[in-house]
């Protein structure tokens, strides 16, 4: 009978040894920090994204040999399109109103990652989010690259609400970057 908690306690000390593996789904929902305006616009503005990324963001290992994967839950286009869109509002414009052919802004979330490194027992996260963007407009084609990078540090694996609330601050830095240049917003506005 001793036998058995010894091998309960050597299997459980292994089992912690061996770290854990585990996934982080999360949703990224950017939020625009725009400053109320009244620009106006004569043509209606049409938001198009696209993405060729897969719905993994990327993955974290870190030192004390935990492991988890983190994946995209919810439609980033989609919800990238939504930021833009309220941003746009928020600046006076009304997108869906005005004349034809609409303006467009094309947006390709061209990079979403997140990478890790181990120093030492500490890990170094490196959080990217970039998009590509293509805004057409009286005749004139402006093309821009918008990202945002951050590093973060963990001693321990981070919740997925952190990885979450991180990556989605990223966004959100990354499409306000898009509203507040200003060659977007003389191509819109009348």
């Amino acid at each position: 009978m001793q036998f058995k908690p010894a091998l309960l306690t050597f299997t459980l000390s292994a089992a912690l040894l061996a770290g854990c593996s585990t996934t982080h789904y999360i949703d990224i929902s950017p939020k625009a920090d725009i400053k109320t305006n009244t620009y106006t616009n004569n043509k209606v503005i049409e938001v198009l994204t696209t993405t060729k990324l897969s719905k993994t963001v990327g993955a974290i290992d870190t030192g004390i040999k935990e492991h988890a994967d983190i994946l995209i839950a919810n439609d980033i286009k989609e919800s990238v399109k939504e930021s833009v869109l309220e941003g746009i509002k928020a600046l006076g414009f009304t997108p869906e109103q005005g004349l034809l052919p609409a303006s467009t802004i094309a947006i390709e979330i061209s990079k979403m990652s997140y990478t890790t490194k181990v120093e030492t027992l500490k890990t170094v996260a490196t959080l990217d989010f970039e998009l590509k963007v293509t805004t057409t407009a009286k005749g004139q084609i402006y093309k821009a690259n918008y990202g945002s990078q951050k590093i973060k540090e963990y001693g321990t694996m981070p919740f997925r609400e952190t990885v979450e609330e991180d990556m989605t601050d990223l966004a959100s830095q990354t499409v306000t970057r898009l509203l507040n240049d200003s060659n977007v917003i003389i191509l819109l506005k009348d």
